[in-house]
């Protein structure tokens, strides 16, 4: 698997130049389809040539399958730049280019072809996982413009969107609408998200056990379906049922069987939740160290969720581990969007401990956090608050 670098400065210059060009192209009629014709006419053996290229990069032969995508796309060929996109994105071959990645999805969005409607997810993804102004409502554009194109997995990044009030005003009842047609299109993972909120409750709607059971065992029937065919997504969600036993009964052993397929599959939150199951016996060394070797993978390809818990390690110094380190990783988890990284760095700089004392920043991620529902970052914004009545966040500067 190709070492993802992760460049944050890359992902701001990103959201400078989306913001630019969303609007247009979301909103633009020409959608060049002569273009896409005229590309196939000049090559009739463009289709041939694409599934060589799909079939090179099944075997991983990443170099020849970006050659062979470039020339198409570089021809005009939608599909062709889709799956560019991709491989920038992933680092399939190439060092991860959020930006070149960007320019080709944006390029392949203005034609009218099988992949458009993913294209405009994949356009709204870029936003939702980068920081700056207004990215979250543009990133609802754009699944709302999938949707439009019939790409029925935007349901579930808008039912996130509508639970949260991220970009848009918070709507349970549309919430709830989207949520029920991603399980409706058969999307497992995001199904048994809909049935733990209707098992729990809460947010604004009362507990529902008959519907919350309907949907969690119908999607933990489709989630073998898919783990057996080679998802690590939906591998990863099997073992959280198994460990939580929850529409399944409980069993750790098949948890991390389902965890460690995730992790090996490249799912990079299936490589977190491995790490958090090892690390939970710290008396056996060697799993400690694995756990924290599967930390560090997770990590390092961006998992925002790993990039704060292998901070806690550091800030408790455990498994040897420096203190040191803890800081500029709670940072990157606040790059990430990360409201446990936001919660766990604004009680730093509320205590200034480790770092320069900041009391008005550690208000602001606190406030961040919370309104992700971070519980911790809840509190936290409560606690400061009280304490900003007495003692005001300006004279706290010295």
């Amino acid at each position: 698997m190709p070492k993802t670098k992760v460049q944050l400065g890359v992902v701001a210059a990103l959201l400078t130049t989306l913001l630019g060009f969303s609007i247009a192209y979301m909103l633009g009629e020409s959608t060049q389809e002569s273009e896409a014709i005229l590309a196939a006419r000049k090559d009739p053996n463009a289709d041939e040539r694409l599934e060589q290229a799909r079939g090179l990069q099944k075997v991983k032969k990443w170099a020849k399958a970006n050659d062979l995508l470039r020339a198409l796309a570089d021809e005009g060929h939608p599909v062709a730049m889709y799956h560019l996109a991709r491989a920038y994105k992933y680092g399939w071959g190439v060092d991860t280019d959020l930006e070149t990645a960007r320019d080709w999805l944006m390029e392949a969005v203005r034609y009218d072809y099988v992949y458009r409607g993913e294209t405009a997810y994949e356009i709204g993804r870029l936003y939702q996982q980068s920081i700056g102004k207004d990215c979250d409502s543009i990133a609802v554009e754009w699944f709302e413009k999938a949707l439009t194109w019939d790409f029925q997995k935007a349901h579930v990044q808008l039912a996130y969107h509508y639970r949260y009030g991220l970009g848009v005003n918070k709507d349970v009842d549309r919430s709830l609408y989207h949520y029920e047609q991603a399980a409706i299109a058969s999307y497992p993972t995001s199904t048994i998200k809909y049935a733990l909120w209707l098992l729990k409750g809460g947010s604004g709607i009362e507990a529902d056990d008959e519907k919350a059971h309907y949907w969690g065992r119908r999607a933990a029937n489709g989630l073998v379906t898919k783990a057996n065919d080679g998802s690590g997504s939906a591998s990863k969600t099997l073992g959280r049922l198994y460990r939580d036993g929850v529409f399944v009964k409980m069993d750790w052993f098949e948890s991390e069987r389902w965890f460690r397929r995730s992790a090996r599959l490249g799912d990079v939150g299936g490589m977190h939740e491995l790490a958090l199951l090892l690390l939970q016996d710290p008396g056996d060394e060697g799993r400690s160290k694995e756990g924290v070797e599967w930390l560090r993978m997770a990590s390092e390809l961006g998992h925002g969720g790993a990039v704060t818990d292998l901070g806690r390690l550091h800030l408790k110094k455990l498994l040897g581990l420096p203190d040191s380190e803890a800081i500029g990783l709670f940072e990157r988890g606040v790059a990430l969007r990360h409201p446990g990284a936001m919660e766990e760095l604004a009680r730093l700089l509320a205590e200034g401990r480790l770092v320069e004392k900041d009391r008005a920043r550690a208000l602001k991620l606190s406030r961040d956090g919370a309104k992700l529902g971070h519980k911790g970052a809840q509190s936290l914004l409560s606690e400061l608050e009280a304490q900003a009545q007495y003692s005001p966040i300006e004279t706290d500067k010295s």
